[in-house]
C-alpha cells in the first residue's frame, strides 16, 4: 500500500489516541493502530479491548491496503517530520517507509490480521446532546478516579441512567470512589434506549472520550446498544464496552433536606483549600473545617511538615460543627462549578458535605467526612 496525507489533518488525532494505545493489555498488538487506505481516504483504528476509536480522513491513495503499525512511534515520526505532506509506503516483508528525499524512516509493521476485530453495531438509536453538556458530564465523572488495584465495579465505572425532572428527561452520570461522589445531568433530544434502567461505563473509556468532544460543535450523537456506549461525531466514532455489575443506590447520599446550607464564594473557598492542602501528605490528607459564629476556620496539623490555620467570614449562625475532609476533593469539585457562589450543605462531624450551585440543579458533588484524629 502507498498513500500520502496532510500532517496537520492527522497529527491531532494521533496525539489523542496515545492514551488508548499506551494502555497495557494481554495483547501486544493493541499498542498499534490499524490504517486502511482505500479510495481517497484512510481510516485509523485504535482498540485497547475496552474502547475502540475509529476515524476517517482525507488522503491521496496510490495503492490500497492495510497495515498495523506501532502507534507511539508512528505519532512521534509524524510529529517531528519536517514537511507537511507525508508519504507512507509499505515496501516488503511488512517494512514501512515513511517520508521521502532527505528525511526517510524505515520501521517494521505487525501482521494486521492479528489486530483486534472492530465490533459492527448497526441500527443504533442515537440521541443528541449539546457538545458543551456532554463535555461537562464526562469531565465531572472522570475527575473521580481510582488506584490501579481497584476491583469494585462501581468504582471502576460510572453509572449512566435516564431520569425525569419536572417532566423533562435528562441523561445522568454518577461517579464515586466511595470517598466522594459526583452527579451531573444533561438534557438530550431523542429517545434514549438503555438495555437496563441503568448501565455502568468504564472511567478509563470516559477519560479517553473527553479528548474527542469538540465543544465548538452544536450537538453530538450518543447511543447505547449491544453492551456498548457509542459516540459519533462526523468522521469519528468511539465505542466503549460497558461493565457488568450492580451500582449501589446513591440517591440517599444526595439528600440535603436536614442540612444547613451555607453560601460560599467559590474562588475564595477554593483558593483557601489550595493553601491548606500544601501541608497535606500521603499519611496526613485531612484538614479540619470548623463552622461557627459567621466564620469558617480551617486547620491542618501534619507532624511530618508543620501546621496551618486559615479563617474565612461566612454567613453561619447555627450550632458549631467541626469536621475533617480531604481538601483535594473540594478543589476538584469547586473547579467543576461555573457560578461565583456555591452552596455547601453541612450537618455534623459524621455527615458528608454536599456542594450545589445556586441556580444550577444539574451538578451535585458530595465529599465524605473523615475521622478527626
Amino acid at each position: 500500500m502507498k498513500f500520502s496525507f496532510n500532517k496537520k489533518e492527522i497529527l491531532d488525532v494521533l496525539s489523542k489516541i496515545q492514551g488508548l494505545t499506551g494502555r497495557k493489555t494481554n495483547l501486544a498488538i493493541t499498542s498499534d493502530i490499524l490504517i486502511k487506505a482505500m479510495g481517497s481516504q484512510i481510516t485509523i483504528t485504535a482498540n485497547d479491548l475496552e474502547t475502540v476509536f475509529f476515524g476517517t480522513y482525507e488522503a491521496q491513495v496510490e495503492t490500497q491496503g492495510m497495515l498495523s503499525i506501532n502507534s507511539k512511534k508512528f505519532f512521534e515520526i509524524i510529529r517531528e517530520y519536517p514537511e507537511n505532506k507525508i508519504i507512507v509506503n509499505e515496501v516488503e516483508n511488512r517494512w514501512v517507509e515513511i517520508g521521502e528525499k532527505d528525511s526517510i524512516y524505515h520501521i517494521v509493521s505487525s501482521d494486521y490480521e492479528n489486530f483486534p476485530e472492530t465490533p459492527v453495531i448497526e441500527n443504533i438509536d442515537f440521541v443528541e446532546i449539546s457538545a458543551m453538556d456532554l463535555k461537562r458530564i464526562v469531565d465531572v465523572a472522570s475527575v473521580v478516579n481510582y488506584s490501579g488495584d481497584e476491583k469494585r465495579i462501581y468504582v471502576l465505572g460510572s453509572l449512566i441512567e435516564k431520569i425525569s425532572i419536572d417532566g423533562m428527561e435528562r441523561i445522568r452520570i454518577v461517579s464515586t470512589d466511595s470517598k466522594r461522589l459526583h452527579c451531573c445531568d444533561a438534557p438530550f433530544k431523542g429517545e434514549l434506549v438503555l438495555p437496563d434502567e441503568s448501565v455502568i461505563i468504564p472511567k478509563k473509556g470516559l477519560s479517553e472520550l473527553s479528548k474527542f468532544i469538540d465543544t465548538s460543535k452544536d450537538s453530538i450523537k450518543v447511543g447505547i446498544k449491544d453492551n456498548c456506549f457509542i459516540f459519533q461525531n462526523k468522521n469519528e466514532s468511539i465505542m466503549i464496552k460497558l461493565l457488568e455489575g450492580e451500582y449501589p443506590d446513591y440517591k440517599p447520599v444526595l439528600n440535603h433536606e436536614e442540612m444547613t446550607p451555607i453560601e460560599m464564594d467559590r474562588t475564595m473557598f477554593s483558593t483557601l483549600m489550595k493553601r491548606v492542602s500544601i501541608l497535606t501528605s500521603d499519611d496526613y490528607k485531612s484538614v479540619i473545617l470548623n463552622f461557627k459564629d459567621n466564620e469558617l476556620i480551617v486547620t491542618i496539623t501534619n507532624p511530618e511538615i508543620g501546621e496551618s490555620k486559615e479563617r474565612m467570614m461566612i454567613s453561619y449562625n447555627d450550632e458549631e460543627i467541626k469536621s475533617a475532609f480531604n481538601p483535594r476533593y473540594f478543589i476538584d469539585a469547586l473547579n467543576l462549578f461555573q457560578d461565583n457562589i456555591v452552596v455547601i450543605n453541612v450537618k455534623d462531624n459524621k455527615s458528608p458535605c454536599i456542594i450545589r450551585g445556586i441556580d444550577d440543579d444539574k451538578l451535585v458533588c458530595v465529599i465524605m467526612a473523615m475521622h478527626i484524629s
